[in-house]
């Protein structure tokens, strides 16, 4: 028998349907409570589900009304790509490279910071969204961008889940592992003898 079998054995025979009368009600508590929160957990992955499915919509619906009421115009770049907090132009885990530019929607001229993409230097042309007022916009999101996110947000929720009971866990059987040493310190005591000193 290996040892995760061993574990699980053990764990079966500390259950609370186990009649044996030498088993601990702390060990019957602690059995029912992780039970109980292996229950809880399983029961979280259909409301993540839900979770990501609803997160999945709501984006797709932000990113339908953005395609209707924004458009793409050209931008002229007026500076080198920078990142975000940073003096060289790289692009990395902080954002797209960021860099001032100018455009025209309707007559009206802005300028801004706006997203760029790799290669991109001062003077170059490109193609950003913005919004009825001509004002700058992020790219609306794709559907694969839009899947993506939904399936972070449901493993999010059920991860969150998942790490509240395990410290739920972690706390019942620091107070259960306590009330048995206070227990054992108590019939040690009453037999006149120090803690793991032989019965005579």
């Amino acid at each position: 028998m290996n040892e995760s079998d061993a574990s699980f054995t053990r764990w079966w025979r500390l259950g609370p349907w186990n009649c044996n009368s030498l088993t601990r009600s702390g060990d019957r508590v602690e059995s029912t409570v992780v039970l109980v929160m292996v229950m809880f957990v399983l029961l979280l992955v259909p409301f993540a589900c839900a979770f990501g499915t609803a997160t999945y919509t709501r984006l797709t619906d932000e990113a339908r009304i953005a395609r209707q009421t924004e458009q793409q115009v050209s931008a002229v770049l007026l500076a080198n790509p920078l990142p975000p907090m940073g003096d060289v132009p790289v692009r990395g885990p902080v954002g797209p490279d960021r860099a001032p530019a100018h455009w025209s929607v309707n007559g009206t001229e802005h300028t801004g910071d706006v997203a760029t993409g790799i290669g991109d230097k001062a003077g170059q042309t490109v193609t950003i969204w913005v919004d009825s007022h001509g004002n700058y916009m992020t790219t609306p999101n794709t559907g694969t961008e839009n899947g993506f996110e939904a399936v972070v947000a449901a493993l999010a929720f059920w991860s969150l889940g998942t790490v509240i009971n395990g410290v739920l866990l972690v706390g019942v059987h620091s107070l259960i592992t306590k009330h048995h040493l206070a227990q054992w310190q108590r019939e040690w005591s009453s037999l006149g003898q120090a803690p793991g000193s032989p019965v005579r």
